[in-house]
């Protein structure tokens, strides 16, 4: 994907063939001009390229596809996703420079629209802070109708991915308004605005807000043809209404799980989602149906989503002070996290199972589980993990009666907490 001007094609060509300026002019062009055309002073006539093509033996429309052509070519490759990820940065960038360099603002756009939205998707955030006032400068080149949306989406994608919904319900809502006001508006894209939109708010617990949004994307919801994603609308819009004891929670949900059938894995999760909303809504019996019915559709074929899935479930449990149920599905998650050899995962196993422990007063299994839970800490985990496991310990510590020991971990809590 290297880019060359003409005049490089012909210098690089020129000497690697081991010909000097003088060799290659004859007496068809003078040395200096040929000089400013191998440096991009100037461009090359016609006559003289064609000349150049034959002496050095390069391909005459090889020589003439300036940078322009090569950098829409390039965009091509990317837009198809034939770039690999570990390369993406050092492509676009190579790219972007090139069209930086030659005022090329329409393809700079385009390119920084594409980085931009690979360091989200790699939750690269010092990345994105390094361009972010670059790529509104090229927005502000560009403002156009259509870029504008992008780069609104963008920002709001951007905000979302740093918890910050405020900011991203601001550029969801700009963007809303802007797409709908064009006659002939893109259906799909709104839909997807809107869910994305009300999930911003669901973030933040504005269910009235949630409900108002995404039954906005309903609205449209035909106009998108991914079965999954339309799937996810229905279930959002059916959690909200479960939680604000609407009576249509029944009918969204049975549209959801019917698009999400296909994919057990899908499914299962939706399920466990669901029955955290169930749980809100104070319907405990039908939360537990949900949570379980998700653990048996889940394939455990894929051990560590199946971990993820089975630690998320007891955690919803545990907050839920459905101990024993959280007991049952403990021996069943850490032995598949074992299996996984993931230590996060692992680790977190080892925690859910002492914390259930203390809460069925066996302080002294809790105690071991505990202790492997923060030896595995150590191996991974940011002060912060840490921070809060030490308070764990100094409480269980403190119930067990140790009175030593709880002090110990209390005191470390304290050390970490200043730093």
């Amino acid at each position: 994907m290297e880019i060359l001007s003409t005049g490089e094609k012909i210098k690089r060509a020129r000497v690697y063939q081991g010909i000097t300026l003088k060799e290659l002019c004859g007496d068809k062009v003078s040395i200096s001009k040929m000089s400013c055309i191998e440096n991009g002073k100037i461009k090359a006539d016609k006559d003289i390229l064609e000349y150049i093509s034959k002496k050095l033996g390069l391909d005459y429309e090889y020589l003439i596809r300036d940078v322009e052509e090569q950098i829409t070519s390039n965009l091509q490759l990317i837009n198809k996703d034939l770039v690999p990820d570990e390369e993406m940065d050092n492509v676009i960038n190579h790219n972007l420079n090139y069209a930086l360099e030659y005022s090329y603002n329409d393809l700079a756009f385009e390119l920084i629209h594409k980085l931009f939205n690979h360091y989200v998707k790699m939750n690269k955030v010092e990345n994105i802070q390094l361009i972010i006032s670059q790529y509104y400068d090229l927005y502000q080149k560009n403002n156009t109708r259509e870029n504008t949306i992008t780069y609104y989406k963008d920002m709001a994608t951007f905000f979302y991915s740093i918890e910050d919904y405020n900011e991203a319900i601001n550029y969801y809502s700009r963007t809303r308004s802007l797409i709908k006001s064009n006659i002939n508006f893109n259906k799909a894209d709104y839909a997807y605005i809107s869910y994305r939109e009300g999930k911003s708010y669901e973030k933040l617990g504005q269910l009235e807000k949630t409900y108002d949004t995404i039954n906005e994307a309903l609205k449209y919801i035909d106009y998108i043809n991914n079965t999954l994603d339309k799937g996810d609308i229905y279930h959002c819009f059916a959690n909200v209404c479960i939680k604000l004891n609407k009576d249509e929670a029944e009918k969204y949900m049975s549209l959801a799980y019917e698009y999400k059938k296909e994919n057990p894995i899908v499914l299962a999760i939706a399920k466990g989602k669901s029955g955290k909303s169930y749980f809100y809504a104070k319907d405990r019996d039908r939360a537990v149906e949900e949570i379980k019915e998700g653990i048996e559709l889940f394939p455990t074929i894929n051990e560590g989503k199946y971990v993820k899935f089975l630690n998320s479930c007891i955690r919803t449990l545990y907050e839920n002070k459905e101990y024993d149920i959280a007991y049952e599905i403990t021996d069943k998650a850490l032995n598949s996290a074992i299996n996984s050899k993931n230590i996060v995962l692992i680790e977190e196993a080892y925690y859910l199972k002492g914390m259930i422990l203390q809460k069925k007063g066996l302080y002294v299994q809790a105690e071991m589980y505990m202790n492997l839970s923060l030896d595995s800490v150590f191996k991974f985990a940011s002060k912060e993990k840490r921070y809060e496991r030490y308070l764990d310990m100094g409480e269980m510590y403190y119930k067990l009666g140790d009175v030593k020991d709880s002090l110990k971990y209390f005191t470390l809590a304290m050390r970490l907490e200043k730093e």
